[in-house]
């Protein structure tokens, strides 16, 4: 006994301990895995299940299951077999999938749970006093080890893979909270595994491998025995690299182990099985706006996570951004589509009394169930009867959304764009089709009175063309970078159905680009951008194809695929550099500017017509200071330049002060909108405080989560970004700037008369390079970094501008003194020792 105690004390019990080596059992089984570890497919950082796939075809069972379950298993690193894990690189889950009765669906169950009791926090009792929640296996005590034999709870075998012996024997129901062992039905068996790989980073995977049991051993299953309703790879694409629990839960297979039906937080009373909180998690701003309760979760340490202002950043009915079978990966994936129940609908539709899921459904309830039943009492299976596919209120068809849908039908082409100097006319060659109809032509002027006149409320009257050009004087075209709209040159636009029609729906049309005066002269490289969206008929939505309009009739904003042309006004076309990609946007908001957190179009940014970042910028120059005051005290306004812009509202966790819309009270605030000196005094009512909403969803920070080609690594901007408004518009008599005085201050109001005090200011035209500027690097990297010894550093040793020199001086304008450049790549350069790349953890 002594001696069998002593060899468990060196193979594993203990927490951090390495697993012991047992005698070699085959070198067919070793020739095997030293083949499969040396192809770098396998590596299991990038397949972490490939392992229990080589095991099984050399004829070692991934698990065995005759006492507590046996799992073998390998871990392939740099081209070999990773050796030396102990029982703190591994947890170990497992869980049996139960088959679905009367209309719900199958349903991962797991073996082993935990009673935890709930908590009383801050005079608050817990909703349940306790429940149970599932959790992974436990670790033996050296007593045990011995007692079964074992040399180790984990041990490497000299072939190359390693068995762990689980603590937990799941055959006997007094050990699994009453779960009952079946070996027919699918089982999972899940690791969360950490090691470190040659380069010495450390590698967190979640292997999984589904099976069933027969005469003890596994046999793999095929995917339609399985239930995969959603890819890790979908969260990534917003979450950048899904780490929950520490950061060793990375893989919804793993995560619905322990997320399954018998898991529940006793605090909130709230069901944590995966496809309940996840889906209540991103409609928790719905959820709260519906009902006006806070989805709350307690977590480690009784800590309350409230997710009453999370909005999906796209359209909730995009159901297939995170469910697809598609996607092989997850051949349940269109379970949304046939499998409806209560679990998951009931998420973002609310069960709450006087709601409107509830109102609409107690009728039903009161029929199928009987007199006086609540709508939430009918079973999964009574779901389905109504909502079954092919039906009108099937899932597929009441989320289907037109406003993206039929998206597809409408694409704007630019076949030339060409530049008259003598007439200073941007001729622009174009068409709009539909790619679904082999890219038929379009009429434009569908539904116009006359072919010279159409509606906002025509099919396509609202499309048209801008052009972006620069246009402040002395400005370099070295870089292309676009200046002109705030200055003067926003009346660069017309309208697509205004064009001369060849009578094939391919159109000629003119843009007038203003004539130039002393403070704004047109020249380099300008882009042609089409914007705006198709106004359709809505569309029934509880109805089959062809769905007829509503009645009474109502038009809905339909995206269109945007493009653009370059064309030199002077010189040669010189690009604008590209920065940032259509697509990553899309990869989280579906379809930029139709929807946003609160996912209602309604709530769309420039009601949907602006959906590319090429149109973004033709507004949001460098010139677009607004008339929101900064909330870091400074008297100075808000920089609506759209690197600065986007940057502050993503960038709100890494920010001291809030990024907002719409403050007029000059102070510091904190982010949750209150004064820091008196914490009491609101912003502006009605601002839009992105800190209170727009949380960055990606665990670290990967600057090419959005940017393209390592563009993050230099900023080329050569324009600094206005801070001080140049707006004069009143509200009630009086100007609506809370800085007009600074503003006036500046001397950039050409021609002025009037005076502030007595709200006649007014200006001939406006001298874009005497404004204020924050100069452009400051610029990207304070709209994150925004704390004062963040702008304190970027003005001392970068010899950059916070709203202390103007435009002119930063830019080297005509008329005015060239300062030196800002000198942050001293330090910051790519590679550097404190290199852009490096501080952001992307070297």
């Amino acid at each position: 006994m002594l001696a069998s105690l002593a060899i468990a004390g060196c193979g594993g019990g203990g927490s951090g301990t390495v697993a012991v080596t047992t005698p070699v059992t085959g070198t067919a089984v070793n020739t095997a895995i030293t083949t499969a570890s040396a192809s770098l497919v396998n590596d299991t950082a990038s397949n972490p299940t490939a392992s229990f796939t080589v095991l099984q075809d050399a004829g070692v069972p991934a698990v065995t299951i005759n006492s507590p379950p046996k799992v073998n298993f390998a871990v392939f690193s740099d081209g070999a077999v990773k050796t030396g894990l102990a029982l703190s690189n591994v947890r170990f889950a497992i869980a049996k999938l139960v088959p679905g009765t009367s209309g719900s669906p199958d349903q991962w169950v797991s073996y082993i749970s935990t009673n935890k009791a709930g908590a009383t926090i801050a005079g608050t009792p817990p909703v349940v006093a306790s429940a149970l929640q599932a959790t992974t296996d436990g670790q033996m005590s050296l007593e045990e080890v011995a007692a079964a034999a074992l040399v180790g709870q984990l041990t490497y075998n000299p072939d190359g893979y390693y068995t762990y012996a689980f603590k937990t024997d799941i055959a006997d129901v007094t050990k699994t909270s009453g779960v009952t062992y079946e070996p027919a039905l699918t089982h999972r068996i899940a690791i969360q595994l950490s090691y470190q790989n040659a380069a010495g980073v450390t590698v967190n995977v979640n292997p999984y491998f589904d099976f069933t049991i027969v005469d003890g051993k596994s046999v793999p299953v095929v995917a339609s025995q399985t239930r995969k309703m959603t890819d890790v790879a979908s969260c990534n694409s917003c979450h950048e690299k899904l780490a929950l629990h520490g950061g060793g839960r990375v893989d919804t297979q793993y995560c619905v182990m322990c997320h399954n039906p018998g898991t529940v937080d006793p605090e909130s009373g709230n069901n944590l099985n995966l496809a309940t909180m996840v889906h209540s998690i991103h409609a928790g701003r719905r959820i709260k706006a519906a009902t006006g309760d806070d989805y709350t979760i307690w977590g480690y340490r009784d800590t309350k996570h409230d997710y009453a202002e999370v909005g999906f950043p796209q359209d909730l009915r995009n159901c297939t951004k995170c469910h697809s079978a598609s996607n092989s990966a997850t051949p349940q994936g269109d379970n949304w589509k046939t499998a409806v129940s209560k679990e998951s609908c009931l998420t973002c539709h609310t069960a709450k009394a006087g709601g409107v899921w509830e109102t609409t459904h107690k009728t039903y309830a009161s029929s199928v169930v009987g007199a006086g039943a609540a709508a939430i009492d009918m079973t999964n299976a009574q779901c389905v009867a109504c909502h079954k596919v092919g039906s009108n209120i099937s899932s597929e068809v009441v989320h289907w959304n037109q406003n993206e849908e039929n998206a597809a039908k409408y694409k704007m082409n630019i076949e030339s764009a060409s530049y008259d100097s003598v007439t200073r006319n941007v001729t622009v060659k174009y068409f709009l089709s539909d790619p679904t109809n082999s890219n038929a032509a379009y009429d434009l002027t569908t539904g116009c009175v006359s072919a010279a006149s159409c509606a906002s409320t025509t099919l396509f009257g609202n499309l048209r063309f801008y052009v972006a050009y620069q246009n402040m004087v002395g400005q370099s075209t070295t870089v292309t970078e676009f200046s002109a709209y705030n200055n003067g040159g926003s009346s660069a636009n017309v309208f697509a159905y205004k064009g001369v029609n060849d009578g094939t729906n391919h159109y000629t049309v003119d843009v007038p680009i203003p004539a130039d005066t002393a403070t704004a002269v047109a020249a380099g490289t300008a882009r042609v951008v089409s914007i705006g969206q198709i106004k359709e008929p809505q569309l029934a939505l509880k109805s089959l194809d062809p769905r007829p309009a509503v009645v009474p009739a109502a038009l809905v904003n339909v995206v269109a695929q945007h493009t653009f042309k370059d064309v030199a006004l002077t010189g040669a076309v010189q690009a604008r550099r590209v920065i940032v990609s259509n697509d990553k946007c899309n990869a989280c908001h579906g379809a930029l500017g139709t929807t946003s957190g609160s996912n209602t179009l309604a709530n769309a940014f420039h009601s949907g017509a602006r959906n590319t970042v090429e149109a973004c910028v033709i507004c949001h120059d460098a010139n677009r200071s607004s008339t929101t005051v900064r909330t870091n005290g400074l008297r100075l306004n808000e920089s609506y330049q759209f690197k600065n812009m986007i940057h502050g509202i993503h960038g709100n966790t890494k920010r001291t002060y809030p990024f907002t819309h719409g403050n007029k009270v000059v102070g510091a605030f904190g982010k949750n909108g209150l004064l820091l000196a008196d914490g009491v005094t609101p912003m502006t009512a009605g601002t839009e405080n992105y800190a209170a909403e727009v949380a960055w969803p990606g665990v670290g920070i990967n600057c090419n989560a959005c940017h393209v080609n390592n563009s993050y690594k230099n900023d080329l901007g050569p324009l600094g970004a206005a801070v001080i408004s140049t707006s004069l518009s009143k509200t009630a008599g009086v100007f609506s700037s809370t800085l007009i005085d600074e503003f006036a201050a500046t001397g950039a109001c050409v021609g002025a008369t009037g005076t502030v005090l007595a709200n006649t200011l007014a200006c001939t035209s406006i001298d874009m390079s005497k404004l204020p500027v924050i100069s452009p690097k400051a610029a990207s990297c304070t709209s994150c970094h925004d704390s004062s010894v963040a702008i304190g550093h970027v003005t001392s040793f970068g010899g950059s501008a916070f709203g202390n020199m103007t435009q002119g001086a930063v830019a080297g304008l005509t008329g005015s003194t060239a300062l030196p450049r800002e000198t942050c790549d001293d330090c910051h350069a790519s590679g550097g020792f404190k290199g852009v790349d490096i501080v952001h953890g992307q070297q």
